[in-house]
């Protein structure tokens, strides 16, 4: 059986527990263990913008799984690009002395071995296994939106097409549902643009599921998605244009193809019958 470290990250942790609820139970199903990282902290990424000291945060993260023996499985884009930016930067052998400087003073030190992955990578390295636990076909159009920073720059993420990424597309379609095309799939889905300019965030966040408005369901893979296109969808909704969808993460979607309790999954039983039917 896999083993991994599961990094939540900070905003899922507090804000959204049915994500990593639903993302334990998947892995789980497919025969893959995690167990969270004693003692985790933020990655980093919200000091990036005014302290190197972000690499110390994302290299203290990363000792301590691999204090673990246990490489890292992600649910959050930021953190995923945090951790291995991070990574590649402490390849420079000044950086990496002055960040094991100060992990030593708590008896850690990084030694640049774990790997990072997000949640949609290592479900894709995964899809014969994911095929083969589907029971339940789910046959409804859905949107997928994706996340963005777990994918690029690509010189760094090294998984998918940077451009016109495909994994979360192939994962749904497992499930018999129709992947539909919308002109912003590829957009940012406002919820970074709001810590800059609220207003053009939730403008991005509306056009995002005006232009969806052909499916049943949104799924994404990413807090930050969520956050916005499904926590904060009345403010959404208070300018016009759209009607009220359904939005559900990656492993929400999966584990309902996969025939696993609402209630293990964070999932309503009103919104699983909306889109499935009265099988649930």
């Amino acid at each position: 059986m896999q083993s991994l470290a599961l990094f939540p990250g900070c905003l899922v942790l507090q804000r959204m527990p049915q994500y990593e609820k639903a993302a334990r139970r998947v892995l789980r199903e497919l025969g893959i263990s995690v167990e969270s990282i004693p003692h985790a902290a933020c990655c980093g990424a919200p000091l990036e913008s005014f302290s190197d000291k972000w690499l110390h945060l994302a290299a203290y993260n990363m000792s301590l799984a691999e204090r673990l023996g246990r490489d890292v499985v992600t649910l959050c884009g930021n953190c995923t690009n945090t951790l291995l930016r991070a990574k590649v930067a402490l390849g420079d052998p000044s950086l990496g002395h002055e960040v094991n400087d100060t992990l030593e003073k708590i008896g850690l030190r990084f030694e640049g071995q774990v790997h990072v992955k997000h949640l949609v990578q290592l479900l894709a390295e995964h899809l014969e296994d994911v095929r083969s636990k589907v029971t339940r076909a789910l046959p409804i159009k859905v949107a997928v939106t994706h996340p963005c920073q777990a994918i690029r720059p690509s010189e760094v993420m090294h998984f998918d097409d940077p451009t016109q990424p495909q994994a979360m597309r192939r994962l749904v379609a497992l499930t018999g549902a129709q992947v539909v095309d919308y002109d912003a799939e590829q957009d940012c889905c406002g919820s970074t643009l709001c810590l800059g300019d609220e207003k053009l965030g939730l403008e991005a966040g509306r056009l995002k599921l005006a232009s969806a408005d052909a499916a049943d369901v949104l799924v994404d893979a990413c807090g930050n998605c969520q956050l916005l296109l499904e926590r904060f969808q009345g403010l959404l909704r208070q300018s016009g244009g759209i009607e009220k969808t359904a939005v559900l993460t990656l492993p929400q979607f999966l584990g309902l193809a996969m025939g696993i309790d609402t209630d293990d999954l964070g999932i309503g039983p009103a919104t699983a019958r909306e889109l499935i039917g009265s099988s649930v």
